[in-house]
Parts: structure tokens; C-alpha cells; sequence
């Protein structure tokens, strides 16, 4: 009696641990989506050298929007790069801020505000350029929002979503951070896409 026990079990137990394999298989998060190659660029990084699309190939790179004068929102979305900096530590994942105030962020004032921000020069940039070769980055390039009518800084306004941008550099998501869990999400994609 006791074999005829263990004969039924045993394919119950087989079709129990296919089947939870097979809900695992399921559950797993779906490739994102190719949205816009970005356009060939080229502004100058914190260091005054040369920084363009071409610096993005190869590694994936989580991309922001800030000016260093900002009294707002940019302070917080510089700490929560910052942050995703320190929880990430894959080296094919890098980090991008694009400065929407290039009257003010010369390379040295950029590489000063990083370093308020302890940022790991290796694997984070800071860039700026002309205004209109920014304005063509950020809109046209990234399409995120940047307004700039007067020189009154508080008159500035940018998008404030993070942009992941894959190997090939092929805009893949746009997020924003507001939580612990938002946080969580961007680092499970980036590490996905790497």
C-alpha cells in the first residue's frame, strides 16, 4: 500500500515543481523596449575633453538633468544618482548628468559640484556645452523637456526622469525616482540591460 502511495505521489511532485518552474519562467521581467537611438553628439565632460554618444557604446548609462545653481529639485536628483552609484557596482553601468545651464556649468564648476556629491569620476560624467547644442541634446536627442526663456535661473525648467540608455545607445526607459521602491526598479533594469 505504501508503494502504490509513493507511485501516485511521485508525478504529483514532478508536475508540482514543472509547473512552479514553469510560473517562474513566467514571472520573469520582460526585455524593454527599444525606444530612440540616440543621435550622434558631443559636449564636453567636467575634465574640458570631449563627450559625445560615442561614450555611451558598450556600457549601459543612467542619464539625469541638472544645472549646479538650482535651489530645487536638481540637488535631490544628483543624491539619488549619487546613491544608485554606491548600490551599483557593475563597471559596465555608467552614469550621466547633463547640465541644462551651460552659461553657468563650466567643466571646473561642474567637476566642483560633483565632488560636493563624492562622485566616482571613473564611472560618472558631467557635461555641458552651447545652449543650443544642450537644448538639441536634451530635446531632440533624450526627448525630455527643457525650457529656457530668460538668463533668470529660476526659469529653467527640465525634466526630471532618469534615463536608461543601453549598450547600443538606444534610449530603453524613462523613469523617475520618488522611493525606495522606484529605486529598487531602476537598479533591477540597469542590471538587466548590462
Amino acid at each position: 500500500m505504501k508503494t502504490l502511495k509513493w507511485i501516485l505521489l511521485v508525478p504529483v511532485l514532478v508536475f508540482f515543481f514543472v509547473w512552479v518552474g514553469h510560473q517562474k519562467n513566467t514571472s520573469s521581467p520582460q526585455p524593454l523596449p527599444k525606444l530612440i537611438e540616440l543621435p550622434a553628439f558631443e559636449l564636453k565632460n567636467q575634465e574640458g575633453a570631449p563627450f559625445g554618444n560615442k561614450n555611451l557604446l558598450g556600457r549601459v548609462t543612467l542619464v539625469n538633468f541638472i544645472f549646479t545653481n538650482c535651489p530645487t529639485v536638481c540637488p535631490l536628483l544628483t543624491k539619488k544618482m549619487s546613491d544608485l552609484t554606491k548600490q551599483i557596482s557593475n563597471p559596465s553601468i555608467q552614469f550621466l548628468s547633463v547640465s541644462v545651464d551651460p552659461e553657468n556649468d563650466s567643466p571646473e564648476v561642474l567637476k566642483k559640484y560633483g565632488d560636493k556629491f563624492g562622485v566616482d569620476w571613473t564611472r560618472w560624467n558631467f557635461v555641458t556645452g552651447p545652449l543650443e547644442k544642450i537644448s538639441d541634446v536634451v530635446v531632440k536627442g533624450f526627448k525630455v523637456v527643457f525650457v529656457r526663456d530668460t538668463k533668470d535661473i529660476l526659469e529653467i525648467t527640465h525634466g526630471e526622469h532618469f534615463v536608461l540608455v543601453d549598450k547600443q545607445g538606444t534610449i530603453r526607459a524613462y523613469r523617475m525616482i520618488s522611493d525606495e521602491e522606484s529605486k529598487k526598479e531602476v537598479v533591477s533594469l540597469l542590471e538587466q540591460l548590462a
